[in-house]
């Protein structure tokens, strides 16, 4: 669900840049993850359905935090006479931009810093908070001004910040293609390279073309659709968006197509609830089917730890222990540890919830989109922070739709509309994603039953937990997971919502859940009892199922394999023998992903003794000796001063 770095990013703010921290980077832009797009195919004479029912549909994958990219264009776009007709926000002007590479920056969350750094406003914002921590050092208290942090906020998030319109900067495009994936628009990067990043952004976060071509046949990507929204949004804006997205694409597309399968993932099922709250009637909403891929259906705990400023038991000993050094990383992490202990604990820790206040109103409770992820059983309580009239109509409206979540879902149930959901569960937040480990740091972490990110009350609604490391000691009239910690007795759709133990957010190389999310989407399944049993069903997916990664195989490991041969090597038995493996590992839907792991593994150190995968490179003894050194000398300050600065020693 690539929502990447967006916590390490605010953490690094209120804790760093006053250090003199000039750049950021924006998580999931990886180009040298760049892949080829997949060849538009030509669209099939015979419009025979792949759809269980014998209708056509459209898949229309609704984006989560991290999955849709905003496009930062140079000022020059705005002028007047910049096109021969309309403005950069017109859909016939933005695409051929951004399928040529005609754009000054990109990012999938936080906007890009470069040009706000290079603004002498910032320059100065920054100069002036220096100096507070420096006075802030050697006065032992806090003496950051809430004006100067406010405004560094206000200008290095210049970009992500929406008006009370619900309009962003009018050089920020958050694309929208009202149209399949196959005519997503062809461009050429600066040495002329064929390239087309509309599909290429599409495919790394929902990597679904090998499944959808199996089911859907040679003209797949013209079922495929995908709604993109700005996560800095005003909700009813989006709703409004979705409406006319779906109207315009039933209208236009080339299957036969009268309805969609909304296949919300992760933040994308908040705009999916408004919607289906604000179109409550299938003749209105168009919609057979929702499918949900760990979708944020009562938002997150972890937003609610944010705007309540409320952080772990052992908050102190993470963050002068663990955290720093995490986000960091070795070994400089240890130095920004040590840095760190300068200050008293006192003063530090009231300059951290000062910033982390700010960066919340200003990020938070002045952006809907964001401020709806806060679960329904909080809201009351942090409803009178929000100041804002025109956001808080916003988030009045959609708590309103969520108090009346199951009774809507079920009114759409009797017209028609059928409900699956796919969650991750069995971890708390932060456990195995480098990135997400600072979410260690909120209140909730320990005590979640969550895929890292969202609760699986909230991707599963209606189902009850227990923290993930603890079980269930009542059991009568539960109906349990086999770790014991969750409860779907009461899920409100038990027989068509399956479960991932282990399994962390970013599920889109869990190739067993969107094999299972595409079969529900087409209505091939539609409850647990359609493919429990593979000699009956022919397929088999159970409802609780592991954990499964297969990203470097199917983007590194498999490719290199056939490049290998491709290139005239005979591969020797055992490779060959482990490549069978792998690939039967994948046709497999029943995850282990302790084997798996280990297969995988395997298959790549034999790739790298055949030649045939580059050896990773190898730290130096330099390195790895100074950071040996910074994490034992960071180990001994803290047995010796425990979780304080320096000059607590005395307390």
């Amino acid at each position: 669900m690539t929502f990447r770095k967006w916590i390490a990013v605010l953490l690094c703010f209120t804790m760093l840049l006053p250090m003199g921290l000039t750049a950021f980077a924006a998580g999931g832009d990886a180009d040298s993850d760049k892949e080829a797009a997949p060849m538009q195919v030509t669209v099939a004479d015979s419009l025979e359905s792949a759809f269980a029912e014998g209708e056509n549909s459209l898949l229309l994958f609704v984006t989560g935090i991290g999955q849709s990219f905003s496009y930062l264009f140079d000022e020059s776009y705005l002028a007047p006479d910049a096109f021969e007709r309309g403005t950069l926000q017109d859909y016939e002007n933005y695409a051929p931009l951004i399928a040529n590479g005609k754009y000054k920056a990109r990012w999938n969350l936080f906007n890009d810093f470069s040009e706000q750094f290079g603004r002498a406003e910032t320059k100065q914002t920054v100069a002036k908070l220096v100096f507070q921590l420096i006075l802030t050092l050697f006065a032992r208290r806090n003496m950051m001004k809430d004006a100067d942090i406010r405004a560094a906020v206000k200008q290095l998030f210049a970009f992500n910040l929406v008006d009370e319109n619900g309009d962003h900067d009018p050089r920020v495009i958050t694309p929208r293609y009202t149209c399949p994936v196959s005519e997503y628009p062809e461009g050429v990067e600066a040495d002329g390279t064929p390239w087309n990043e509309a599909k290429h952004r599409f495919y790394t976060s929902i990597p679904c073309q090998d499944v959808a071509r199996e089911k859907l046949g040679a003209n797949f990507e013209d079922y495929l659709y995908c709604f993109n929204f700005n996560p800095f949004s005003y909700i009813t804006k989006n709703v409004a968006d979705l409406h006319d997205y779906i109207e315009t694409v039933l209208r236009t597309n080339k299957v036969g197509a009268d309805k969609v399968v909304l296949i919300p993932m992760s933040m994308g099922a908040s705009v999916v609830s408004a919607y289906l709250a604000a179109y409550p009637n299938v003749e209105e909403n168009h919609v057979r089917r929702v499918v949900s891929v760990v979708g944020a259906w009562n938002g997150s705990d972890i937003i609610m730890d944010l705007v309540r400023e409320s952080y772990a038991d052992n908050s102190a000993d993470l963050f002068y222990n663990g955290i720093i050094a995490d986000l960091v990383g070795a070994p400089w992490g240890y130095l920004v540890n040590f840095a760190l202990r300068l200050f008293s604990k006192q003063s530090l820790r009231d300059f951290i919830d000062q910033a982390l206040a700010i960066f919340v109103d200003e990020l938070f409770l002045h952006t809907p989109s964001l401020f709806a992820l806060v679960p329904d059983y909080g809201y009351d309580e942090v409803r009178p922070l929000v100041t804002s009239a025109a956001v808080l109509k916003e988030a009045d409206f959609y708590h309103a739709a969520q108090a009346s979540l199951k009774d809507r879902l079920a009114a759409l149930e009797a017209q028609g509309v059928t409900f699956s959901f796919i969650s991750g569960y069995g971890l708390p937040y932060g456990a195995i994603t480098s990135d997400y480990e600072v979410f260690g740091f909120l209140h909730s972490a320990e005590r979640t039953n969550s895929d890292e990110i969202i609760n699986i009350d909230s991707t599963a609604p209606g189902t009850k937990y227990v923290a993930y490391n603890q079980k269930f000691t009542d059991t009568e009239g539960r109906v349990l997971s086999p770790d014991g910690s969750i409860d779907i007795a009461g899920t409100y759709y038990k027989d068509s919502s399956w479960f991932f133990y282990e399994q962390k957010h970013e599920l889109e190389y869990n190739n067993t859940a969107l094999s299972l999310a595409v079969n529900l989407a087409l209505g091939k399944i539609k409850t647990v009892a359609d493919c429990d049993d593979p000699a009956e069903d022919g397929a088999y997916f159970p409802q609780f199922n592991g954990a499964r990664n297969v990203r470097d195989l199917v983007r590194d490991y498999i490719p290199a394999y056939e490049a290998y041969i491709a290139a005239g090597n005979e591969p020797s038995p055992a490779l060959k023998a482990q490549y069978e493996k792998c690939a039967a590992m994948m046709r497999s839907t029943v995850n282990d992903p302790d084997a798996d792991g280990i297969m995988m593994d395997s298959f790549r150190d034999m790739l790298i003794a055949a030649g045939a995968l580059p050896a990773p490179a190898k730290t130096s003894g330099i390195e790895r000796l100074l950071g040996k050194s910074l994490e034992k000398g960071n180990g001994l300050i803290e047995r010796i001063f425990g979780s304080k600065g320096f000059l607590d020693f005395t307390k």
